[in-house]
């Protein structure tokens, strides 16, 4: 495939990337603290947004296999419908005598849309990207899902603060069913077929049981584990509890509106660091060192959060917990397309993305209730201790690059 079509496909992706993104994050700046004035109980705020991606625990290996089989278009125009129709379930939510019912509903579809949506354009990332432009390309598609991420953020704190938070789920909906449309017009179509050549044999297409006992998938697997338990699932679900908690302001906004900002700054800063992480990697062909930045700058981000006590010591936090996961989540999605034949790629993202929800769904439940017994301080210091696991994970994956000199598509 000559570049122009290439290109135009990636641009497409990162469309679809940045516009389920924005539909999504409208949710997190307002459902934690409008949960709790409904009426409903920290735990069951942290089962409901943890329940989109305990949903994608069941969805995620059959949306590999089927994105492997018939590739990404049908996987993400269907995405985007199910993302609309499940915000809208949101909107009824509040207005509902039994709010946690439809929010759970919700979440649960929200699972099921998200996982066609992201192994869709991850799996397609790889499959329309040459090897030579393969971190910028994957660079794209994540910053664009980033953006979007942040920009929704900022969107549904402010609608929520200027209207209501129904008008802020109303949003959310149009803008993915706009997403759909998009998928429907400008999705590309096509799967990777040609196996990948190993010490001069010619590769089948993998099992996932075949993938689940290759000991170098799990050491990336693995860290996209602690890295969502971490930041998709803990900060995500307690940061506006703790900007309510310390009285953090940005610009005079209220606490949600605060809290979108704050986030918005941490996947933005995100955003910005994997397109300068994927264009280094073309290079220099290296992932590792841009991982080992990565970990410091999550370990000192979370650091820096727990002891915060001013806005701007929040606001330096989470830029440097989005700039450790902008090192880290190119990279990874890299190791993967050299580990495994292009045939497989939606199998093994669909596993990263299994372990990814897992860590996803266990930090809302954990971190919410780590927080209301014991403070914020105490939660995330526990969370900074925690990331240092990762430190040994990528010890691995260094003395696996050295070994390859680099880029390789053996199978260990």
């Amino acid at each position: 495939m000559s570049a122009g079509p290439r290109n135009r496909h990636i641009l497409a992706l990162s469309t679809l990337a940045f516009t389920g993104g924005l539909g999504g994050g409208v949710v997190f700046p307002i459902l934690p603290l409008l949960g709790l004035q409904l009426g409903i109980s920290a735990a069951l705020i942290g089962l409901i947004l943890s329940l989109n991606r305990i949903t994608r625990l069941a969805v995620n290996p059959l949306t590999g296999i089927v994105v492997d089989r018939i590739g990404a278009r049908w996987p993400l125009i269907l995405g985007m419908l199910v993302e609309a129709f499940s915000t809208l379930c949101f909107y009824v939510g509040v207005h509902s005598n039994h709010p946690a019912a439809w929010f759970l509903g919700g979440r649960a579809l929200w699972g099921v849309g998200s996982s066609l949506l992201m192994i869709g354009v991850l799996t397609a990332a790889l499959v329309f990207s040459d090897a030579s432009e393969r971190g910028l390309a994957t660079a794209k598609v994540r910053m664009s899902m980033s953006i979007g991420m942040p920009a929704g953020l900022v969107l549904g704190g402010v609608v929520a603060a200027d209207f209501s938070a129904g008008a802020a789920f109303l949003t959310a909906a149009a803008i993915t069913f706009v997403g759909a449309l998009i998928a429907w017009r400008y999705a590309p179509s096509g799967i990777r077929t040609e196996p990948a050549a190993v010490a001069g044999a010619r590769m089948p297409t993998l099992t996932l049981r075949y993938l689940l006992r290759r000991g170098p998938l799990w050491n990336v697997w693995l860290f996209n584990f602690f890295m969502f338990f971490a930041v998709q699932g803990v900060i995500l679900s307690v940061l506006v509890l703790l900007v309510h908690e310390r009285h953090f302001a940005l610009h005079g906004w209220g606490t949600e509106g605060t809290a979108g900002g704050l986030m918005a700054l941490m996947i933005g800063s995100s955003a910005l660091v994997s397109w300068w992480v994927g264009k280094r990697i073309d290079r220099t062909q290296h992932k590792t060192p841009a991982i080992a930045v990565g970990i410091a700058a999550l370990i000192s981000g979370f650091l820096t959060l727990a002891l915060a006590t001013q806005t701007m010591h929040a606001a330096t936090a989470l830029i440097l917990i989005g700039i450790g996961v902008g090192a880290i989540n190119v990279p990874m999605i890299l190791f993967i397309g050299e580990l495994v034949p292009g045939a497989s790629y939606g199998r093994a993202i669909g596993v990263y993305q299994v372990l990814g929800d897992l860590g996803g769904s266990f930090g809302p439940i954990i971190g919410l209730e780590a927080m209301q017994r014991f403070g914020g301080t105490s939660a995330l210091l526990g969370v900074t201790a925690l990331l240092t696991v990762t430190i040994p994970l990528a010890v691995l994956l260094w003395r696996r690059e050295r070994s390859n000199g680099g880029i390789s598509r053996r199978m260990r």
